[in-house]
């Protein structure tokens, strides 16, 4: 049974295929830009290809190791191995990875209800913090191995369980996050925000506007609650029984809504309980205070002048990004716009970085912009922009600051993947390399304490003396150390002044002379902590320098070896380096409610600014720290519930660790000694260590690296993409069909109403080069189509090629002779060509060559005649140029937000004579024409979509625009009735007489109305729509059903017309009304000339396929008549 049901699903997938139509065959969609050549290597280890482009090879090092080694726990947790070997893809930085083409999309045509197959593929970036690329690592491994568990490893399993299994798609990305990191203090901060601030009503409203985090926290809320073992459990039985109340009561004895409603309530009173005692927001002087809508305020920077009330401020919106500079509270100056609307919230984790001079008189603004880092000064005492460079020598940036002197940057940076501290002089731009290792070196500041100065800055290594080798591996922990940059050599002396076991220590700077600040989430919030530094000396280093090397205080035996391996007889200098022993002792200044988002420095080290978040509004404060608290160390910042529940696992791992330490008994083995010969007992043989226990410190685990091996990745390796089976009646490559005279209805596929269609897609691993080939099928197997197409994406322009063929039987304008049959074989060559400006707008070019032959066949009646008939055929070039803007998102099926919009203009030209007048005249069409659709959100998903689109053809041979009707209306049954009148195509309407048409197409949507309510070589549509997603906008419970998941509700209005010649013929069209003998024609319900609509229809998917149903109503007085139905396929505009 279970197989039949599997099989069943797996046809019921492959047969499906949402399809696009007329009005989606206006291709729209993002690009990725490319501003430089990748030269990609890769690290294959026993379980993963690690890929890795120039400057990467320390990143393609960490991540092979650091995979390996996190693959086993995530096994065990997700209960599941790995099947095959999952590639990595590694970028150096978040801008290389905006220019992947990774996940750009399968292409156009398909819109969902393919099915993709698993490729065990992922893709991360390094920010200058290995603990987030650790982070990205576990969650890839995670994603990829519960894919593979619920959807199932081969194709019929796959297709079978994405047809069956159905569960949201927060809990799903929700239980991958928590597989790849249980939970930390950034997300129990966020939670503690949403759950504090009140405004979800329950967990649906919260899951819609923060699926992830939501997803996230029910899944600790399970463990908490249920057992760490129940989580995987509860998805096992989600996956077998396919529902999630089933998977409840097994689990809690509970439906699905109530443990969401305990949810809601017991985390709500774990974080009130928690906040007791901590202050709200800090002591001091209020300077911002920004609402966080779809504008959010990032990288807050005060003027360091005391009695300043002028900041600078990043304004990020909806992928856009300003930098701010106000005065005063009034007066505000754009210094910088960069990035492009693309209505999403990622944003850059560094970019742009903002520093003060030590006087306030200067703003130094860094940046990205195209791939290259560029670097300005604002000089706000002359208005001007000094110094405006681009800084090549990194591949990113992580913090900047000024050092003593308006011409000097101390930077964080990454150079070939690792983090480093460096100086930099701005007028000469050059560079001083201070640390030099594998570990992450970030949030650089200078101090100058009495008798020491030097940088202090946050790291993740382990230690002071921490080695620096390839088999390094950062720490779990950030620490405040600080580094003599005075001395240049490479014998620097690094001091650790902080050791926290939880949490981390970020963002340190000088307080005053003894004192130092930095924040941590030590107790489960940032708060801010102080250090009392002291230092003094502890005498001298000895450095002897052999050939290339450098010995620190060595006994002589390393001398000798040395010399003797250099095939010297003495050393080559020597060098003494004063120590210090330093220290410090820290203590919490401040006990906050929810963390603080962001820190800096403001003045001459007395002033600090720090921005926290309250609900939907961010605060930013400068204050002086308490000198009282200083005095003091009077304040307790307790743990967090979160942080006393790690303490406590922490002590119970080390008890049971205790527990199973064995000791050795001795009088126990004396008794169990049954052959005891009665002399004194022989020393034991050193030699023979048979069963022993051997301490786990003892053993020396092989590094992954020395077993890797390294390979060039070339030729490129190709996976298969996707798979699509299914019926369909979308338009495959063009929307232009060859005039057929007037008659109908219009087919644009292939003159049939449903076809069966098979297409296979196939990529390179980094979807740089793309192919795809398929046929489609007519129900008579004799209208059928082939397309191949070709894509190569791997630069900033675009390239592809598309070959499409077409059959069809006895078109209908050929069908002046009874002696014999015509079947029309369509063959079009065309290449693409697009260069994108931004993400979201491109230039793109097609230029192609078509040839419609037309062969006379036998006819059953006159077998002789075919012989006599002469074959036709008719060459055309083809040219199109379109300007394409789309930043709309989907978040859900047949919903959009955001606006798209194109112009193009299309030339078609007769390139060879008729074979069938022998004429030679080479007649030509130009078309030109906009789409433009704009989606406002309303409620949830509920979004009202706006649409108006036009056409306007002219030349020696023009297109015909059929108005009316909907794209991919399924037409079954004749035309013509049996009273004579019709069903769908009016043919009433003849097309001007005196006009020579060469092509033909449909403006649609319009309902109400037949196809052809009026034709012309211009026409014009506008649509509104009001989609509603019922269930999912008004109904809060779970919905595992896709069918009433994805139900709408749709409200429209149509108008439209169509009409030949210039603008001063445009008139409302007429409809034609038959009763045999007599046809009447009276003009069409609209507002002034244009033909109107309107009605409600329903949508949702079915087996896979997304289905519409509209019941329109002629604008002619309310609901009077007889409404016109349409079924149709594939997603609205």
């Amino acid at each position: 049974m279970k197989k039949s049901l599997s099989l069943i699903a797996c046809l019921s997938l492959l047969l499906s295929m949402e399809t696009t139509a007329q009005v989606n065959t206006v291709e729209f969609g993002k690009n990725r830009v490319q501003y430089q050549k990748f030269k990609w290597k890769y690290y294959q280890t026993e379980n993963f290809n690690s890929y890795f482009s120039q400057d990467g090879l320390g990143l393609g090092k960490y991540v092979a190791q650091v995979a390996e080694a996190e693959l086993p726990s995530i096994e065990e947790f997700v209960e599941y191995g790995l099947q095959r070997r999952i590639n990595i893809v590694i970028y150096n930085n978040y801008d290389e990875m905006q220019q992947s083409n990774i996940g750009i999309g399968i292409d156009w045509q398909n819109t969902g209800g393919v099915t993709k197959l698993v490729n065990n593929k992922m893709i991360i970036y390094y920010d200058g913090n290995h603990d987030n690329l650790r982070r990205q690592i576990r969650q890839g491994i995670a994603r990829n191995l519960v894919e593979n568990l619920l959807f199932g490893d081969d194709l019929g399993e796959f297709a079978a369980n994405q047809a069956l299994l159905d569960l949201p798609k927060w809990l799903t990305d929700g239980y991958i996050s928590y597989a790849a990191e249980n939970w930390n203090t950034t997300l129990d901060d966020d939670l503690r925000g949403v759950m504090l601030a009140g405004s979800y009503r329950n967990f649906y409203q919260f899951a819609f506007e923060k699926p992830l985090l939501a997803g996230h926290s029910f899944w600790k809320y399970i463990a908490d609650k249920y057992g760490k073992s129940k989580t995987t459990y509860f998805l096992y039985l989600a996956r077998i029984y396919r529902n999630l109340n089933n998977a409840s009561y097994k689990i809690a004895k509970k439906k699905f809504k109530i443990i969401l409603r305990d949810f809601m309530t017991d985390v709500q009173a774990q974080y009130f309980k928690d906040i007791r005692g901590r202050r709200n927001t800090p002591r001091g002087q209020l300077s911002v205070s920004e609402y966080i809508g779809k504008k959010d305020y990032i990288r807050f920077n005060a003027n360091p002048v005391p009695r300043s009330f002028t900041y600078a401020v990043v304004e990020f919106n909806q992928g856009r990004y300003q930098v701010v500079l106000m005065e005063n509270f009034v007066n505000k100056k754009v210094l910088l716009k960069l990035g492009v609307r693309s209505r999403d919230d990622d944003k850059h984790p560094n970019y742009p970085i903002l520093a003060w001079d030590g006087k306030g008189t200067r703003l130094a603004v860094l940046y990205n912009e195209e791939g290259k880092t560029k670097f300005f000064v604002y000089d706000l005492v002359n208005r001007v922009k000094l110094w405006k460079q681009e800084i090549d020598k990194f591949d990113q940036v992580q913090d900047m600051k000024y050092m003593l002197d308006n011409n000097t940057l101390l930077l964080s940076a990454v150079k070939s993947g690792q983090t480093d501290i460096f100086v930099y002089k701005i007028d000469k731009q050059t560079i001083e390399q201070i640390t030099n290792d594998v570990y992450d070196d970030l949030d650089p500041s200078f101090v100058a304490f009495p008798n020491k100065t030097g940088i202090i800055y946050s790291s993740n290594r382990p230690s002071a003396t921490a080695a620096s080798s390839d088999d390094s591996l950062p720490g779990r922990h950030f620490n405040i150390y600080l580094v003599d940059n005075w001395n240049k050599s490479e014998a620097k002396q690094i001091s650790k002044l902080t050791d926290l076991k939880l949490g981390n220590a970020r963002f340190p700077s000088q307080y005053n002379t003894s004192h130092f600040t930095f924040i941590s989430d030590e107790n489960g919030i940032n708060n801010r902590y102080a250090g009392f530094f002291k230092t003094e000396r502890a005498g001298l280093d000895t450095l002897v320098f052999i050939g290339d090397e450098m010995l620190r205080n060595p006994p002589q035996k390393d001398v000798d070896s040395l010399l003797t391996e250099w095939g010297k007889t003495d050393i080559d200098s020597v060098g003494f380096v004063s120590i210090t022993n330093d220290s410090s002792y820290v203590f919490p200044l401040t006990n906050y409610q929810s963390s603080m988002l962001e820190t800096r420095t403001a003045g001459d080290n007395q002033q600090v600014s720090e921005v926290v978040k309250l609900g939907d509004v961010k605060l930013l404060y400068r204050l002086k720290v308490d000198e009282n608290t200083l005095r003091r160390r009077n304040i307790n910042a307790r743990p967090t519930e979160y942080i006393r529940k790690v303490i406590e696992e922490e002590k119970k791992a080390a008890r049971k660790e205790a527990v199973q330490t064995i000791k050795t008994d001795t009088l126990t083995k004396k008794q169990q000694d049954f052959f005891n010969s009665g002399f004194e007992e022989d020393k034991p043989d050193s030699t023979k260590k048979v069963g022993d226990m051997v301490k786990a410190d003892e053993i020396i685990k092989e590094s992954v690296l020395k077993k890797a091996k390294v390979f060039e990745y070339r030729p490129p390796k190709f996976f298969n993409d996707y798979l699509v089976s299914g019926f369909n009646n979308n338009i495959l490559v063009t929307r232009f069909q060859p005039y057929q005279g007037g008659y109908g209805p219009i087919q644009l596929s292939n003159n049939s109403p449903l076809n069966g269609i098979i297409r296979v897609g196939t990529s390179d691993l980094f979807e740089d080069w793309k192919f795809a080939g398929g046929f489609r099928i007519s129900p008579d197997l004799t209208n059928n189509e082939y397309v191949f197409t070709t894509q190569y994406l791997k630069k900033r322009i675009d390239y592809g090629l598309t070959y499409y063929r077409v059959t069809v039987k006895n078109p209908a304008l050929y069908t002046d002779s009874t002696s014999f049959n015509v079947r029309q074989y369509s063959n079009l060559y065309q290449a693409t060509v697009t260069y994108p400006f931004s993400k979201i707008r491109s230039l793109r070019m097609n230029v192609g060559y078509r040839s419609d032959k037309y062969v006379k066949l036998a006819n059953e009646f006159f077998p002789d005649e075919s012989l006599k008939g002469k074959d036709d055929r008719l060459t055309y070039a083809l040219a199109h140029l379109e300007f394409v803007h789309d930043d709309a998102i989907s978040p859900a099926l047949n919903i959009w937000k955001g606006l798209r919009w194109k112009i193009y203009f299309d030339y078609i030209a007769q390139v060879g004579k008729n074979t069938k007048t022998g004429s030679g005249d080479f007649p030509y069409t130009m078309n030109v024409g906009f789409d433009a659709r704009h989606y406002l959100p309303v409620y949830r998903n509920i979004t009202w979509a706006v649409r108006a689109a036009a056409d306007f053809s002219w030349g020696t041979k023009k297109l015909i625009y059929y108005l009316g009707g909907v794209d991919n209306w399924l037409m079954f049954g004749q035309n013509q009735r049996s009273n004579g009148s019709f069903r769908y195509f009016d043919p009433s309407n003849t097309p001007d007489p005196d006009a020579e048409y060469a092509y033909e197409s449909l403006a649609v949507n319009m309902r109400g109305f037949k196809q052809n309510v009026a034709n012309g070589n211009n026409a014009f549509v506008f649509n509104s729509e009001v989609r509603v997603p019922v269930f999912t906008s008004f109904f809060n419970k779970p919905i595992n059903n896709a069918f009433l998941r994805n139900f709408q509700i749709v409200q429209f209005i149509d108008l439209g017309t169509a009409w030949n010649g210039a603008y001063d013929k445009i008139e409302r069209p007429s409809v034609s009304y038959t009763s045999q003998p007599l046809t009447v024609r009276v003009k069409a319900g609209g507002i002034g000339p244009f033909a109107g609509g309107y009605g409600f229809g329903a949508r949702s998917t079915l087996l896979g396929y997304f289905l519409r149903f509209d019941a329109a109503w002629e604008m002619n007085g309310f609901f009077q008549g007889k409404p016109i139905y349409y079924f149709a396929m594939g997603l609205d505009f």
